[in-house]
């Protein structure tokens, strides 16, 4: 939706909530509209209003919990995160929600427990969940499960253009592999799209360098330089490429 429609659509829906203050679905409504007008404080007060109206609603805490989340408050949405548990202990977006918290403390084993549920609890594959879990297991040092789950999303939604952090999440788990032509041929493919970061067109040219294809080393770190002039591990790596080529050179004379 256009801002505009956003607007209206929150003019509408106050008029909806002071005309029916006890309705859980215009509450829910108003406070995702003013969510999405950059209004997220008044969007959590809605929220927190609503949960009275159903105080057994996993779907209610657990978004109240994003909400939290999203705009900084890790505390609370934990809480609320437990809270949805409690009212259905098979709601996937709690789950979710609970590993995106352990992800937040660096608590990769919890994350990754929390999304096995998320994702069980499912119906079907929801990428999310598996490109987070797919994420999980490689931040753990453990690539090949990570790629697993990727294999899953592209087996769902073959044919599809999916999302490019399905693609990052392959890239990096390749390259954690030690397959660095692999990694560097799926972040060029990203990189042809414009869909990957300066960070990851550094990857790229580390990749690159690792595979020991030094001209689209080469390419890859002047497109860091052509974003960031002065990024210094890209300055650093292009200082390094004679010597790479020199013991390319020496290497096929042996």
């Amino acid at each position: 939706m256009h801002r505009n429609d956003w607007d209206n659509a929150a003019k509408y829906l106050a008029e909806a909530k002071e005309n029916a203050p006890y309705d859980l679905a215009a509450r829910m409504h108003y406070a995702e509209t003013l969510w999405n007008t950059g209004e997220q404080e008044k969007a959590i007060q809605e929220m927190e209003e609503a949960v009275p109206l159903a105080n057994d609603d996993a779907m209610v805490h657990a978004r109240l919990g994003r909400m939290y989340l999203d705009h900084g408050v890790p505390t609370q949405a934990h809480i609320s995160a437990n809270r949805a548990i409690e009212c259905d202990p098979r709601y996937p977006e709690a789950w979710k929600l609970l590993g995106d918290l352990a992800v937040l403390r660096n608590d990769f084993g919890s994350a990754k427990l929390s999304y096995i549920r998320a994702a069980s609890n499912s119906d079907g594959m929801n990428r999310d969940i598996q490109i987070r879990l797919a994420s999980t297991y490689r931040r753990m040092g453990q690539p090949s499960q990570s790629l697993a789950c990727i294999s899953q999303v592209y087996q769902a939604e073959y044919g599809q253009r999916l999302p490019a952090d399905v693609g990052v999440e392959q890239a990096l788990a390749y390259r954690d592999l030690g397959r660095n032509v692999e990694a560097a041929d799926r972040l060029a493919e990203l990189a042809s799209a414009d869909e990957l970061s300066i960070d990851l067109l550094y990857v790229w040219a580390e990749c690159e360098i690792a595979a020991g294809r030094l001209a689209r080393a080469e390419y890859a770190v002047n497109s860091v330089l052509s974003i960031d002039p002065q990024h210094g591990p890209a300055l650093q790596m292009v200082g390094q490429l004679p010597a790479f080529r020199q013991q390319a050179q020496q290497a096929m004379r042996r």
